[in-house]
């Protein structure tokens, strides 16, 4: 092993640093009181032979006053300077640290989540959002191949609002397009309706379709006629008694012996209208996007859906979603 001669460790040279940075400093101090010195200078001309040897003295004690307030502030700048390198370096490596703590979690879960807001900030952001929520969760859906499950639940226990903007109901339409194309591909579709009761449904004063957005209720339509008209395609569409109230989309990767897939989780919020709360309506206020590549996140949405459907469920039909303008006669 050999031995290194001289002080060249890290210690070592940050002390030589240190008393270089002492020198230069003082230097420049003397520096800095030449100029104070010559305003003193001037000022005694002026008075001419008014001042005295002590008062000069006193000039003298001033001057090392000025001397040392220059030194002073130098030295705080400086180490105002390095406690900023200081802040710097450790905040970087808290920031290295927290990294390496999600990498961590990733790596050890095989999870990640992304949050997009659809109504955070100003009005003028909130088309800006809703684009981006809804081209997020298209490219989940477009990830779905031939033999993949896209297993869907919407509560309807909560009453969203109505008559929403014409462009956020075209990027609905265009979202829910892509799910039926992914479908015409292979992929399965199986999408449950909570419902606080599934008498509803046999009760002809009431309609479903009042507690459906108009682009999802031209999507169940099309979704009942397709397993109607198509019966290879595997697509259901279940109302079922509610109990969790949550909305979300699960992508279940099946094929090539893939675990895990991806969750999109709706995060609603209240409107209160009125004093009462059954006035009220809910709307979409985000999603969260949850990237599950060993499916321990996955297993247990899919347990949720399995659950819903143990508790009893039936097929919707066309009639199930008329709505007041185009009612059916009753069978």
């Amino acid at each position: 092993m050999a031995t290194q001669r001289g002080n060249s460790s890290p210690d070592g040279q940050q002390e030589g640093s240190t008393v270089r940075l002492r020198v230069i400093r003082l230097i420049a101090t003397f520096l800095a009181a030449i100029p104070f010195a010559a305003v003193l200078n001037i000022f005694q001309d002026w008075l001419g032979d008014g001042i005295s040897a002590s008062q000069t003295g006193l000039l003298i004690g001033v001057l090392v006053l000025l001397a040392f307030l220059v030194y002073a502030t130098m030295g705080t700048s400086s180490d105002t300077a390095r406690e900023g390198q200081l802040t710097r370096a450790e905040l970087r490596r808290m920031r290295e640290s927290v990294e390496e703590s999600f990498d961590e979690f990733r790596d050890r879960t095989g999870a990640s989540i992304r949050y997009y807001p659809a109504r955070r900030g100003t009005e003028a952001r909130h088309l800006e959002q809703a684009r981006t929520l809804y081209r997020k969760a298209g490219e989940v859906v477009e990830k779905a191949r031939q033999g993949d499950e896209i297993l869907a639940v919407n509560s309807f226990v909560e009453v969203f609002q109505q008559g929403s903007d014409p462009a956020i109901e075209e990027l609905q339409e265009a979202y829910l397009r892509r799910i039926e194309n992914r479908l015409l591909h292979g992929a399965v579709y199986h999408r449950l309706i909570q419902l606080p009761s599934l008498d509803v449904l046999d009760d002809r004063s009431l309609f479903l379709s009042d507690s459906i957005e108009p682009s999802y209720l031209e999507h169940y339509r099309r979704i009942v006629g397709l397993t109607a008209n198509a019966p290879g395609q595997e697509a259901s569409l279940d109302a079922v008694k509610a109990k969790y109230p949550i909305s979300f989309v699960v992508v279940k990767r099946k094929n090539n012996g893939s675990v895990g897939g991806t969750i999109i989780w709706q995060v609603n919020e209240h409107i209160q209208v009125g004093a009462l709360a059954e006035t009220g309506h809910f709307q979409l206020t985000g999603i969260a996007i949850v990237e599950d590549t060993k499916g321990d996140v996955t297993d247990h949405f899919i347990d949720w859906f399995k659950e819903l459907q143990r508790g009893g469920h039936r097929s919707l039909t066309t009639q199930d979603l008329r709505s007041r303008e185009d009612q059916l006669p009753a069978a």
